[in-house]
Parts: structure tokens; sequence; C-alpha cells
């Protein structure tokens, strides 16, 4: 199939003085795209498409022979070359025939292809991501089209300029301008400078989605190539509970504030199982399974889909027995009654303050626990490591393989723990 090519004006954008805008339209495969040519004529001088030429091959798109005419003929026939010479390129080359490529070589122009922030977007746009991911990624695509406007002057870039020298250290400057500036946002509000570990995480998605691009031939290599490191002072304090602070919080007697007492069972069962926030949340009956009269949770986890298998102490169980006719988790079909992560987290640190102990609670601080006491008690790291479903494909293939007899052992050691 070749490409078509029409000229036609445009009869619902007739300005003041009658005159209307000349489009063309390119066709290839089913699609198309129509653009202005910068030409205006009359209606009434317009030809229809039949093929009427001039001495020279030329089409007569406008009738008429003053010098003027006779060149806007000629600027549309030149058009058209460039297009016909461009679409013939493309195919003796193998390369794809892209409409936006033909429209660009039409209008004399070079086509730099997508931009930095179409990148961005398509990147957070990704149906595999998590929608807390999603958030992040947003906030970064927002945070790039600030920091071009503030640093370049620009709404947008094409990612091949990237690695023109004007663009060189990009990512140095993104992390300078974050980390120290104070901007107006694009709605008036203040943006304030973030942490560097914040900005080094967005800079590692602006990588990604030029990695990704580099797989679709869009760009020949990333130039976000600078290593940084977190300061000391902002590294995330790996917080975990001892079991006396553990066992303060499971006696204390909430039963006069629900809600509390709902997010303190939340919490425990974290501690007991290893289990995720998102995992909690989405954890129903059919992950369920049983084994030597000794229930198992054996579920793929949400961030990495490796497996977690997870004995559960009577504990756990008796938490799962107490929600067991929950009206909240009846309608929403779960196991454990959990509210949204941010007011989640805030109900722990209530929690901390009210029984006395001076840790920034948080989901994560659950799992973490999990894995600090089991270990504690003697489990070998390889046996924790199947419990809790840890993400790297080398871990799931080493631990994969071992006996659930021998898991069971040591989750029993675990259980020993709350026994006086």
């Amino acid at each position: 199939m070749s490409v078509s090519i029409h000229f036609f004006p445009r009869k619902d954008k007739v300005d003041k003085k009658g005159g209307v805008p000349v489009f063309c339209r390119i066709s290839y495969k089913g699609d198309r795209t129509d653009f202005q040519t910068g030409e205006k004529t009359f209606l009434d001088r317009w030809l229809p498409p039949t093929i009427k030429l001039e001495k020279n091959g030329d089409q007569i798109f406008i009738k008429g022979t003053s010098v003027f005419i006779k060149e806007q003929n000629k600027f549309l026939n030149q058009m058209r070359g460039r297009i016909l010479a461009a679409y013939n390129e493309f195919i003796a080359s193998g390369e794809e025939v892209l409409l936006r490529r033909l429209k660009a070589r039409a209008k004399g122009e070079e086509d730099k292809g997508i931009t930095f922030t179409q990148v961005m977007d398509r990147s957070a746009n990704r149906s595999s991501l998590r929608s807390s991911t999603k958030s992040k990624m947003s906030g970064a695509c927002t945070n790039l089209r600030l920091f071009l406007r503030d640093e370049y002057q620009k709404e947008d870039i094409y990612l091949i300029d990237l690695l023109k020298d004007a663009y060189k250290g990009f990512d140095i400057k993104y992390l300078e301008w974050c980390t120290t500036k104070t901007t107006v946002r694009f709605d008036g509000t203040t943006r304030l400078p973030k942490k560097h570990y914040t900005a080094i995480r967005e800079i590692r998605y602006f990588r990604d989605a030029i990695n990704r691009a580099i797989e679709r031939g869009e760009i020949s290599r990333n130039p976000l190539v600078a290593k940084f490191k977190v300061p000391k002072d902002e590294k995330p304090k790996r917080i975990s509970l001892t079991l006396e602070e553990l066992k303060k919080i499971m006696d204390v007697d909430l039963s006069s504030k629900r809600s509390m007492d709902r997010i303190r069972d939340c919490f425990v069962f974290q501690c007991l199982t290893g289990l995720a926030f998102i995992d909690i949340t989405t954890l129903r009956r059919e992950y369920f399974s049983t084994k030597n009269g000794r229930t198992w949770i054996i579920k793929d986890r949400v961030k990495s889909l490796t497996t977690a298998k997870v004995p559960l102490v009577t504990q756990a169980l008796q938490i799962i027995e107490k929600y067991k006719d929950d009206p909240v988790c009846l309608t929403k079909g779960v196991l454990i009654p959990v509210i949204t992560n941010k007011n989640y987290n805030t109900y722990l640190r209530m929690i901390a303050e009210y029984v006395g102990i001076e840790k920034d609670l948080t989901s994560h601080v659950g799992r973490r626990t999990f894995a600090t006491l089991v270990y504690n008690a003697g489990t070998d790291r390889s046996k924790l490591k199947e419990m809790t479903g840890h993400s790297t494909e080398a871990i799931t293939e080493i631990y994969a393989s071992l006996a659930n007899d021998t898991i069971e052992q040591e989750i029993t050691k675990f259980e020993n723990l709350f026994v006086d």
C-alpha cells in the first residue's frame, strides 16, 4: 500500500476576508494526519480534485496566473515532493513509515521523535505498576516539567536533545534543583525543596523511562549516568520491635478505643506473619491451607510476585477468628479490616504513644519485626527468606525448594516465644 497525499481547503475556517487555510492530509495503512500548509486561498479559486498539470508536470491546485498564485502552487507541489521522497527513502531503507515523520519532512522540519515528558508519562502509565508507584512517578513527571521551566525556560525537550552538550549533567542539575530550590507549581502553590533520597528516586524513574526508550530505538544511549548516594542522615532507620515491646502492644486493653483496637490487631498480625501492608489488605481465605494440623498462608506477594509461605501461630489465628463476622471484612471479602496506609500509620503512632513506645511505628515495622524475632529465635536466613517471600529471582530460585516441614519447625520456635 502506497502513501496518499491530498490537499484541501478548510471550509469551516473562513477568515474575515473570505480566505481559507489550505490543509494537507497524509494517509497510510488506514491512518491519517492533517496539518496546515501555511497557505491560504479563496474557495472559488480552489480547483476540484481532478488532475490538472502545468507543462513541467506540476499539479495546479489554485487557479490564477499571478506570480503569487504560481508560487503557492509551486510550494504545494514541493511539499508533495518532500513527502514522496521521504516515503520512498523509508521504504528503501526498511524503516517504519511513520506519519509524524512524513509530516515533519513535508514542513521541512527535522523529526526529533518523542519528547522527554512523553517518555515519562508513558512509563508512569504502565498497567503493570501499582497505584502507589504510579502516584510517585506522576509527581516526578510534574517536577520534571517544573525543572525544565525553571532551569531551561522550556515546556518540554525532545528526548534526543538530552545528548547535546546544553543538557550535559542534566541529572546532577536536577538533584541540586530538587533539593535546594523553592518554586511555584503550575497551580500556584509553593513547592519546597525535597530530601535527597526523593530526588534520587525520581532520577531513577527518569533513567528507567529512558532505558525503555532505548529498547524502542528512540534514543541511542542513556545520558543520565551520574551515581548518587543518600546522605547518612537521610537513610531510613531500620526500626523493629523487641519481643517485650510487641507483647506490650498485644496486651494493652484497647476495648474502649475501637479504631485503635482494630489497627493494633492488624499490626500485630503483620508482626506474627511478616506480610507487607498490601498483602494483608488482599488476604483472603483462598490463600490458606492446612498441613499436619497447622494453618499456612501461601500467597504471591503483590510487590514482587514471589511466594510467601507462612505457618500461622496461634495468636495470628485468633485475630482471624475475631474478625470472621466483621461487616467491613464481609463487604470487602477480606480477612483483616485494614484502612488506608496513611491513616493506618497515623493510628500506629497513636498506639505507640499510648503504650509508651518511643519508636516511629509504620506498617513496614511489623514486617521487619517478624523477620527480626524469627531470626533471633534461631531460624536460618534461607528459611526466613521463604517465609517473607523476598523479591529477587535469585533468592526465589535458591529458597523455593526448602521443605515445608523444616519451616514449620522454625515457626514453632517463634511461637514458643509467646508462651510464658
